[in-house]
């Protein structure tokens, strides 16, 4: 479902874009007719799909793409080729994207207008998660863009990359384990930079898969526990003499870990969305929320306080507070979905 008009050799995160545009195109009940040096994101793709006849024009003016029954096909081609007779739209505004949690400007741009990299700039932006943690928010977009267009133009697959992140994963447990504490954050946090890279290298190459969506958001859900498990017995062998604190603070991270986890499959059940897009209050919240970065933050800051075994007890705390303010929402939540429905305000 996908017709190509003209050609064009530029190529963008390692790809010529009509690569692109044939895997985007794919489950569309439409056929897809654009330009050959056409860029779309996937909500671009989504609008096109939902408004079926309408030119995507770049921003200056030029026709991209548009979606149509196969009867209309050559009349489409015609409108790209500089022809009149479907509607020639400039995309303004932005759309929600659920699975990034945030409201997006679409992405419509053609390599005959704008350069390779200004244009995979916008694309990335454009892929990367609104509501996360304060790492991956702030201090993961800058070299995770370079390191993604370096993993595309060597033909590095997002699955390459995943199954890289699940070395540092195991790594990292062990290193934890052993009581070697720095080399164990170092590879932890090269773990959750991977994280970072993986799903953006997938979502701006077009190469998703169902497959690879698993075994990332499975490694995720699981390796956390492992982590602070081995970080627990790790701790106990440098410091025997905290122990008694240092155990329990594991089972109570534990704890609040399977405790907030089952509010967030309870909000998404009741009320159909990520309980971080509610309002400005949680998505702020899911900045500093009890979760694996920010408990490595804390445990990287007390590395090198040189108390690390108190950092671990903090993370503790701070997961009861986490976990109690979770359940909070779920319940106040449910409160006013008796006066007016529960609705996200990204949407």
């Amino acid at each position: 479902m996908f017709h190509l008009v003209g050609e064009c050799d530029a190529r963008i995160f390692g790809g010529k874009p009509a690569e692109r545009l044939e895997r985007q195109s794919k489950g569309l009940d439409l056929i897809l007719v654009a330009d050959a040096a056409t860029v779309l994101d996937d909500a671009a793709v989504a609008w096109l799909a939902d408004h079926e006849g309408s030119v995507l024009a770049s921003p200056k003016g030029l026709p991209l793409a548009v979606a149509v029954k196969p009867a209309d096909r050559d009349r489409a081609v015609a409108v790209l080729g500089g022809g009149k007779g479907l509607a020639v739209v400039i995309p303004e505004g932005d759309m929600f994207v659920r699975k990034l949690r945030r409201r997006v400007p679409l992405v419509a741009f053609s390599l005959r207008e704008e350069p390779a990299g200004t244009i995979e700039r916008r694309l990335f932006d454009n892929v990367y998660k609104g509501v996360t943690d304060l790492v991956t928010k702030w201090a993961w977009p800058w070299p995770a863009f370079h390191v993604t267009r370096l993993c595309a133009r060597l033909g590095i697959t997002p699955n390459m990359v995943t199954w890289t992140g699940l070395v540092m994963v195991l790594l990292a447990g062990w290193l934890f384990y052993e009581g070697r504490l720095a080399a164990g954050l170092a590879a932890a946090w090269t773990m959750t930079f991977l994280d970072t890279v993986d799903g953006k290298l997938a979502r701006v190459t077009g190469t998703s898969s169902a497959f690879g969506n698993l075994l990332d958001h499975g490694t995720d859900v699981l390796h956390p526990p492992v982590w602070w498990y081995c970080l627990a017995h790790g701790l106990a062998l440098l410091d025997p003499g905290m122990a008694g604190l240092i155990w329990p603070s594991f089972w109570t991270i534990l704890a609040c870990y399977v405790a907030g986890r089952a509010v967030e499959i309870s909000f998404h059940r009741s009320f159909g969305f990520n309980p971080y897009i509610w309002q400005p209050f949680d998505s702020r919240f899911r900045l500093i929320v009890s979760r694996r970065n920010v408990i490595l933050l804390i445990m990287t800051a007390g590395l090198i306080a040189g108390r690390a075994s108190e950092a671990f007890v903090i993370c503790a705390a701070w997961s009861v507070l986490s976990a109690v303010i979770q359940a909070g929402r779920l319940g106040q939540a449910f409160a006013a979905r008796r006066s007016r429905p529960v609705t996200s305000w990204l949407t």
